[in-house]
């Protein structure tokens, strides 16, 4: 993102999605079928993570972001991405398994949200929004 507009990078990087989830057989399940609908996925495994990755690469289309994680929480990585100018434009859709989606979710301003386990038809809604 050094150097460039947000919608020149998301333009040329239209088919990239970080997911971030602490589970690796969550994640690697949610990269399949991102890689299946012709998605290129980076994966963190935490908001730490994430937020090293996208300060130092452009930025993806949009961001999974799984809520309940070790080390920097969801919660906390939204509340930075969102007070950092370079960042918050991009587009994050939520992964929990909260049963129900409740008012303290809507505080991150989410673009979207997915019940966990991640139903591939669900997924699939999400992406058309992302095309």
């Amino acid at each position: 993102m050094k150097g460039g507009s947000l919608a020149r990078d998301l333009a040329e990087n239209g088919n990239r999605v970080l997911v971030v989830e602490d589970d690796p057989g969550t994640r690697r399940g949610v990269q399949e079928l991102l890689e299946g609908e012709g998605f290129e996925v980076d994966g963190a495994r935490d908001g730490e993570e994430a937020l090293a990755f996208l300060r130092a690469s452009a930025p993806p289309t949009f961001i999974l972001l799984d809520l309940a994680m070790p080390g920097m929480t969801g919660w906390e990585f939204r509340r930075e991405q969102l007070a950092d100018p370079e960042l918050r434009r991009i587009p994050v859709v939520v992964m929990t398994s909260y049963e129900e989606y409740d008012e303290s979710i809507t505080t991150l301003h989410p673009d979207g949200h997915l019940q966990k386990p991640i139903r591939p038809d669900e997924l699939r809604g999400v992406l058309s929004r992302f095309r």
